[in-house]
């Protein structure tokens, strides 16, 4: 019993440092996506871009980092919820 709970605890801590980094990249990817917009025109494009390709490029860059920090945060929220309600009902069983 105690071994299925330190399980669950630590993939419950995992899952919700993960939900964590998912949602500051979700929060932030405007920011970064611009950053590495601007990135790739300095250093592959020789600084010179028309503006619809940057436009195109920059919401590319930025959608990347939404879906990959909507997923981190969707699937960790749902492992540590899931973690949450096996621990709650493992243990009330328990008391039962």
């Amino acid at each position: 019993m105690k071994t299925f709970n330190r399980m669950v605890l630590s993939l419950l801590i995992v899952s919700a440092i993960i939900m964590i980094i998912g949602y500051v990249q979700l929060n932030n990817s405007v920011l970064w996506g611009t950053e590495k917009a601007s990135i790739y025109v300095r250093e592959q494009m020789g600084g010179s871009m028309g503006t619809d390709q940057y436009h195109i490029l920059l919401q590319s860059f930025i959608d990347q980092l939404k879906w990959s920090g909507s997923i981190l945060l969707s699937l960790s929220g749902i492992v540590v919820i899931i973690c949450i309600f096996s621990l709650l009902f493992k243990n009330s069983s328990r008391l039962s």
